[in-house]
């Protein structure tokens, strides 16, 4: 059976009507440019997660973004997103971060390697326009400097 977000989420947030979502166009299926176990595995998390000691990322609209630097302990770290549904990443980082669990697939040789920052932002945004103009590029920049082949996009 399928998970179904929305409706998850409309129960959740419940008697709060869930927003409407936006509609986008399918995405594009990209080929892969190599083998997955040659490839850096770059990571996009909308978590929120951040070190403790960070200024707090704001609840909604926040267009800013945290690197993570892969070495850094879980401990250290905070999520900021508040979504209802935060309380299993409270308990366990890797259900929205899963770092180690990354970090075991790199050791396995499934990839090549993990790249050395991921790159964390909260998941309530609705300035579509200004995320995919501005923020998107920057991002891109990021795993472009750290030669990422592929990026794991964990909603959260």
């Amino acid at each position: 059976m399928p998970f179904m977000y929305v409706d998850y989420m409309t129960k959740l947030m419940a008697p709060k009507p869930y927003p409407p979502q936006p509609k986008f166009n399918p995405p594009r299926v990209t080929p892969l440019r190599k083998p997955i176990e040659e490839s850096t595995i770059g990571v996009l998390t909308s978590c929120g997660a951040q070190l403790k000691d960070d200024k707090p990322m704001a609840e909604t609209n926040d267009l800013s973004y945290r690197l993570l630097h892969r070495d850094i302990a879980l401990s250290l770290l905070k999520v900021s997103h508040m979504t209802p549904s935060r309380q299993w990443a409270l308990e366990d980082l890797n259900v929205a971060y899963p770092r180690d669990r990354l970090i075991e697939l790199e050791e396995e040789g499934v990839f090549k390697k993990l790249a050395p920052n991921a790159v964390s932002m909260v998941g309530s945004i609705t300035l579509y326009t200004e995320l995919l103009n501005d923020v998107v590029p920057r991002i891109k920049e990021e795993f472009d400097k750290q030669e990422v082949d592929v990026v794991l996009i964990l909603p959260f």
